[in-house]
């Protein structure tokens, strides 16, 4: 039980009663399973007090000296019940071997040490190790007395050898102060390590422990820490009751019979019994205790029929039957199938009834695993002392076999109930979204947990739902943070010491599914200061890679998993991830990028850097580009705005936009999607979005995005580097849409570019034709072609000239290991990867109709580095369009004449 810190007189009965009750039932079942031999570790305790004075002679107390006074007069009711259990097992001599030893004061390493159980040796190690590491103590420590007791000590190693040496002979040893000649001459046995090096042992080890627990805190809990270890604890073990209070909806309507929810409730009710009968029976420090309040509604005759005996329910007496007679049952006004409604009210009279733990359970659940309530209490003791909260500030969730990660039916605390008046959850909350809606909150503390005790949930989790199910939209907004508000305000007053996190979700759509990019960024680690969600969206339900993904996160609560029905698109799994999300800021990440460990803890240092910003643009990198099909990429221009935070001002706080890639973007009720009228493969979507979370945020007194070249990740070279065109296309007929939806943002090119001029070439390759087959005249058809020649080779000509000569600045910048005739080229091959996406933007203004826009070009830049990159578009494109003239002039001369 620990020393005198415990066994006090306040604690006599608690210590008695299960002391008792434990050894009795030991020695009850080593008697009926025929266990032959019996050793039981008594106590010094049971020696009279009467011979424990103080005297300038040291008291020496032998085996025979506990009946030396008549009556036995040992100390306490703990030395009582030690005394009694001897005599408790030697009435078993007959059936067993009996073998008892009176221990004194054993210590050493890895025992009690701090929280009022440890003995006087560790105490006093501990308190003068405290006073000797804190630089601003005195030197002086405490002791309980007068400094002047007499006490035999046992190092730890000394008791174990005695142990071990043979412990079939009959013993008895340890008084106050130990008189051994009997275990000497019996066993032959004496102290091999001596009290100064078992102190010094010890001593060593307490340190250690004590260094761990120091490192864990700042310098101000180290001092407060250092002054808690000078000093002793009086604990006291009167047994709280700690009431768990079961919130139960239960309805007999939208089964295949009203008689099938008696059948739910009793396969409930047995689990209950099963899972909770050793904690509400166990002996120790805390004794739990629970209590059912039913929720019916008011029109459910078959509920609320009475039992046989007329003076309780007919469900009532189901739950007598199962063992549950703790059971309140509330008649609930409210609308059929509002099962939130129903939780609040059967939470108000049990916050009323002063229960400890509020669980919100169905009657459809059947709980797995004995130990929850426990477990519960522990964690929530847990996030107390991690996340320096109140405690019962929190909610933990059951792990639900049925839907993996969700934290279905969460558990809170009192103390919620206590910081809104009584209400467990809003009053918006119908019958879907209230549970999610109390992990999300306590997870802007970082105090929302999920525990390994699983449940399964039937009707609603792996069958449908016997209600329209209604959820509460707009809840992660304004009733999440109008509830963040409240209970930040009320810990701002009670608890100042509580700080809020950063909350990051991590959002990834992901057709490929391939775990060994995955992996890594479902390892990525926070720092204490935020806490994060993975939500990974599967656009691919027919991936084979889906169940081992499953099998390896579903299970944990910091990771989601959500399966698309078919195949939807980027665009639309990243809307599906923003509506998962209830966190502050969401952090969108490729399925195939591999993010630099530390993206996170870069993220939170972008965030609040600048907190009023719109959003953050990430930096990706590709590999060195190695190939002439990886220059001719970066040539092109199709990677320029992935890195694009290194390139602007770094003081820039309106960046054009960024790629969804590695993008971060403020969570608020601003409606803003990604725009589905952009191709799925992509192209222009990523631009729209960050467009309108920039206008909506300057509007509302925010700012616009800022770079975060900080928060890396590298994007593989698509499909391995192997040459295809047909991405970039697509991608173009994509953004050309940004033309009509921002036309303050584009701007009038005079000059066609190589796709409008290969159209107008492909319409005179047309009539050349038409006429040839009527006039057998083929100078049209010669026309035609010769435009289409100049248009290519014009642009290639241009594109050297600009890469080998103009700026070789930009193109001696790229990351490139190719050399020699290899870049000549790549340099022409871009320029075939230019032309493409030209043809794609152009190809999509056909499709939707826009011709009146043919020549427009949208700003990429969007205004933000001034004319400059417009002013030098539109002189390439006259450039090019000279060359062309002068190559489609020689070559009419050349064929025409």
């Amino acid at each position: 039980m620990g020393g005198m810190g415990a066994i006090h007189e306040a604690n006599d009965f608690v210590i008695y009663n299960d002391n008792s009750a434990m050894t009795s039932s030991l020695v009850h079942a080593a008697v009926d399973r025929g266990i032959q031999r019996f050793f039981y570790a008594s106590s010094a305790c049971v020696y009279p007090t009467s011979l424990q004075h103080h005297g300038t002679n040291p008291v020496s107390l032998c085996e025979h000296d506990v009946w030396s006074s008549g009556a036995p007069n040992p100390q306490g009711l703990y030395g009582l019940e030690k005394l009694n259990s001897e005599l408790l097992l030697m009435q078993f001599v007959e059936k067993m071997q009996i073998r008892i030893a009176r221990f004194h004061n054993i210590f050493g390493p890895y025992g009690a040490w701090v929280g009022g159980h440890e003995k006087a040796p560790a105490s006093q190690l501990r308190k003068a190790l405290a006073a000797h590491m804190d630089p601003s103590t005195q030197h002086e420590i405490e002791i309980w007395g007068d400094g002047k007791q007499q006490r035999s000590f046992l190092y730890i190693d000394n008791y174990l050898h005695f142990r071990y040496m043979d412990d079939s002979r009959p013993v008895g040893v340890h008084a106050r102060n130990s008189n051994n000649e009997f275990i000497t001459k019996t066993l032959s046995w004496t102290p091999k390590i001596t009290l100064e090096a078992g102190m010094m042992k010890t001593a060593g080890w307490i340190r250690g422990e004590m260094e761990k627990m120091l490192s864990d805190n700042d310098k101000t809990a180290q001092i407060e820490l250092l002054s808690s270890f000078k000093t002793s604890k009086v604990i006291y073990l009167n047994r709280p009751t700690i009431t768990f209070a079961i919130l139960l909806p239960i309805t007999s309507r939208g089964l295949e019979g009203p008689e099938k929810s008696l059948d739910n409730l009793r396969i409930f009710a047995k689990s209950l019994v099963r899972t909770t009968w050793r904690d509400t029976r166990e002996l120790g420090l805390v004794h739990f205790q629970v209590k059912i309040y039913l929720g019916i509604n008011a029109d459910d005759e078959f509920l609320l029929r009475p039992a046989g005996n007329g003076e309780m329910l007919n469900i009532e007496s189901l739950l007598s039957e199962e063992g549950i007679t703790d059971v309140s049952t509330e008649i609930c006004n409210v609308s059929r199938g509002h099962v939130c409604a129903i939780w609040r009210q059967c939470a108000h009279r049990a916050w009323k009834e002063k229960a400890d733990y509020l669980v919100l359970m169905g009657d459809d659940v059947v709980l797995l695993d004995e130990g929850w309530m426990r477990d519960i209490h522990e964690q929530f003791t847990l996030i107390a002392q991690h996340e320096h909260v109140p405690q019962g500030m929190g909610c933990v969730a059951f792990t639900d076999v049925t839907f993996p990660g969700m934290p279905t039916f969460p558990v809170i605390h009192r103390t919620h109930m206590d910081t809104f008046g009584g209400q467990v959850i809003p009053k918006v909350f119908i019958n879907q979204d209230g549970d999610p809606f109390l992990f999300q909150l306590y997870r802007k503390w970082g105090c929302s947990r999920m525990i390994p005790s699983r449940l399964s949930n039937g009707i609603g989790g792996s069958l449908p739902a016997r209600y329209i199910q209604q959820h509460a939209d707009g809840w992660t907004f304004g009733p999440l943070t109008e509830a963040a508000s409240v209970l930040e305000a009320s810990l701002a007053t009670s608890f100042p010491s509580a700080t809020r996190k950063m909350t990051l979700d991590i959002v990834i759509p992901s057709y490929r599914v391939v775990l060994a990019f995955l992996d890594p960024i479902l390892a990525l680690k926070e720092s204490p200061t935020c806490d994060t969600m993975f939500i990974v969206i599967i656009d691919n339900p027919h991936s084979p890679q889906i169940t081992e993904l499953e099998a390896k996160y579903a299970h944990r609560s910091d990771v989601r998993i959500r399966v698309n029905e078919s195949n939807l698109g980027a665009s639309a799994s990243r809307n599906r991830g923003m509506k998962e999300s209830a966190a502050d800021w969401i952090l969108f990440l490729d399925d195939d990028i591999t993010p630099q460990g530390d993206i996170l803890i870069e993220a939170e240092k972008a965030i609040r850097s600048n907190p009023q910003a719109a959003g953050f643009i990430g930096n990706i990198y590709f590999p060195v580009a190695s190939t002439i099909f990886t220059n001719a990429v970066h040539l092109a221009g199709v990677t320029y705005f992935w890195d694009i935070a290194v390139k602007m001002p770094q003081n820039e706080s309106d960046m054009p936009w960024g790629v969804t890639a590695n993008l971060i973007a403020r969570r608020v009720q601003d409606g803003v999607e990604f725009d589905l009228q952009f191709p799925k493969t992509g192209g222009g979507e990523d631009i729209d979005f960050c467009r309108k979370k920039r206008d909506f945020s300057v509007a509302h007194g925010g700012e616009g995005f800022y770079p975060a070249p900080r928060v890396v990740a590298t994007h593989p070279w698509w499909s391995d580097g192997q040459r295809s065109y047909w991405r970039f296309y697509m991608w173009s007929k994509g953004d050309g849409g940004l033309i009509k939806l921002y036309p303050n943002l584009t701007y009038l090119d005079q000059s066609p570019n190589s796709a409008e001029l290969l159209l107008i070439s492909t319409a005179s390759t047309v009539l050349g034709a038409l006429m040839y087959l009527f006039t057998r005249s083929s100078i049209v058809f010669i026309v035609s072609m010769s435009l289409a020649m100049a248009t290519v080779i014009a642009n290639i000509v241009h594109d050297m000239y600009r890469h080998l000569w103009r700026d070789t600045n930009r193109t001696e910048a790229l990351r490139s290991s190719l050399r020699g005739p290899g870049w000549a080229v790549a340099v022409a091959e871009s320029a075939l990867i230019r032309m493409a996406s030209e043809g794609g933007r152009l190809i999509g203004l056909l499709e939707r109709g826009e011709i009146m826009l043919i020549g427009h070009r949208f700003d990429w830049f969007t205004g933000r580095a001034g004319d400059a990159p417009m002013n030098e578009e539109i002189m390439n494109g006259q450039q090019r369009m000279a060359l062309v003239a002068l190559i489609f002039g020689v070559l009419c001369f050349k064929f025409c004449y």
